[in-house]
């Protein structure tokens, strides 16, 4: 009797790490990723922002998203770059795909409000920025589209775990493929 109750006490208290195993969003891959922030942060890019016109395609395969987020950035120098940055890090293109944008969500929500204001000042704005804001609109709404749909329970409990944590990683990204929250708040000139 007491052998199952010490048995179900030990399931439950080791349930939270049991849910984690199964998702990228764990203490140590986040510790890595902010250890490798600041040295890929410093890395010379041609056009950071042609990062904001990465899209990626509505699959859970992160492998695969690598190799399209790799192809859509072909022939750039900077590639071997971060790819010696991630393995000094012990990341890899298709962890560190998954991490990143796993790891956006808490911030694509909180970001749901200012996108619901740019939708209503569209037709307001003048061609050029409303174009702009379109296409801002359409990368954020199909990056929600894809995380969310590849969010698993494991995925869902450590982004509440682990929610201040991400959104402050997400504004560190260099050349984040997530749109820049001040863009999306800029008043028409």
């Amino acid at each position: 009797m007491i052998k199952s109750i010490l048995f179900t006490v030990g399931v439950f208290a080791l349930l939270p790490a049991l849910l984690q195993a199964d998702t990228v969003l764990t203490e140590q891959n986040l510790s890595r990723l902010e250890a490798a922030l600041p040295k890929l942060a410093k890395i010379k890019q041609d056009d950071v922002s042609a990062l904001h016109n990465v899209r990626l395609q509505r699959h859970c395969d992160w492998p695969r998203h690598a190799n399209e987020v790799r192809a859509q950035q072909q022939g750039k120098s900077y590639l071997a770059e971060v790819d010696k940055i991630l393995a000094e890090h012990q990341l890899t293109p298709p962890l560190f795909v998954e991490l990143t944008a796993k790891g956006s969500w808490p911030l694509l929500q909180t970001l749901q409000p200012a996108l619901a204001i740019t939708r209503q000042t569209l037709p307001f704005l003048p061609q050029t920025q409303r174009q702009q804001a379109q296409q801002l609109l359409a990368q954020t709404d199909n990056m929600t589209q894809v995380v969310q749909s590849c969010l698993t329970d494991a995925d869902n409990a450590a982004l509440r775990q682990h929610q201040q944590r991400l959104i402050n990683l997400a504004g560190k990204l260099p050349g984040s493929i997530m749109p820049n929250p001040a863009e999306l708040l800029a008043t028409p000139e």
